[in-house]
């Protein structure tokens, strides 16, 4: 009972302090603090849902990325905008990208869509088609007819990214149902900080036809290593691989290349569709 007492003081001492004072102390937790401490009282819950808190929790360039946007974002609140951006991707760019926000942390996600990313020969109809598919959030997505060169680049601005994160890259995809060629060989990805390669890894985005000798080639299967990257199905019901990763260090000027490529021996490869490339914090 005295603990419980003593507990009931210093929140009732905490309760007495400014909503400002409150506020200011609040946006130094997390998110998800300051949700908690809306749940504890009244006076708490004033403060840690006001304006101020969130806006510090909300990246400080927001409003210029929200002025991009495709369609105008309501919300009633900061906080509300923020679990509006931390729950659904926002088209900006004129469709070419979404932004949206990881959740637990407030740092800034991108997409990047397949119209906006470097393809090899993707403006050629004799080696990819646009489709438009329900289930992506752009317009259209790229959809591999047959390459023997599969070559898959995008660059970004480095400042545009939250500082002193850790983000990886994705390739975001789905294979059709005459999908070949994208077992074996494997893929190769890379990351790239002003041109220097900072990671680079094989791939592969089929693991069952990777374990079968295909007719569209004569060669030796590439084994399946512990050190090869293989893709996870994602909440959306799409595909993706990691890419590799990096550290976005304090908001220098720079950029950041990601590519996913498979150019050995001419063997052709049919199938893939591509939804974009996602840039996010590493889990």
């Amino acid at each position: 009972m005295e603990m419980e007492s003593t507990e009931s003081t210093l929140l009732g001492d905490i309760n007495l302090l400014p909503e400002e004072c409150l506020s200011h102390v609040i946006s130094f937790t997390t998110p998800r603090d300051a949700i908690v401490c809306s749940a504890v009282s009244r006076p708490l819950q004033s403060a840690a849902d006001s304006d101020a808190t969130w806006e510090r929790f909300l990246p400080s360039d927001y409003a210029s990325i929200l002025s991009r946007a495709v369609d105008p974002v309501e919300y009633a609140s900061k906080k509300d905008l923020y679990l509006r951006l931390s729950e659904h991707p926002v088209l900006i760019d004129g469709g070419m990208m979404s932004f949206q926000l990881e959740k637990s942390s407030g740092a800034k996600c991108f997409m990047i869509s397949a119209r906006a990313l470097s393809i090899i020969w993707g403006d050629n109809d004799n080696y990819w088609q646009w489709i438009a598919l329900p289930e992506s959030r752009f317009n259209e997505c790229a959809e591999l007819s047959a390459v023997c060169w599969l070559e898959i680049k995008k660059t970004i601005d480095f400042n545009i990214l939250t500082i002193h994160t850790v983000y990886a890259a994705y390739l975001v995809f789905k294979l059709a149902d005459n999908a070949y060629g994208l077992g074996n060989p494997l893929q190769t990805t890379k990351i790239t900080l002003a041109g220097d390669t900072v990671s680079e890894h094989s791939v592969c985005l089929d693991v069952s036809e990777s374990e079968t000798h295909n007719p569209w080639w004569d060669r030796e299967i590439e084994d399946i290593t512990d050190d090869v990257i293989l893709p996870s199905e994602r909440q959306d019901g799409w595909w993706e691989v990691e890419l590799g990763e990096f550290y976005s260090g304090d908001g220098i000027n720079g950029e950041v290349g990601m590519s996913f490529t498979e150019i050995r021996g001419g063997h052709w490869k049919n199938g893939l569709i591509v939804q974009g490339i996602e840039v996010r914090p590493r889990q």
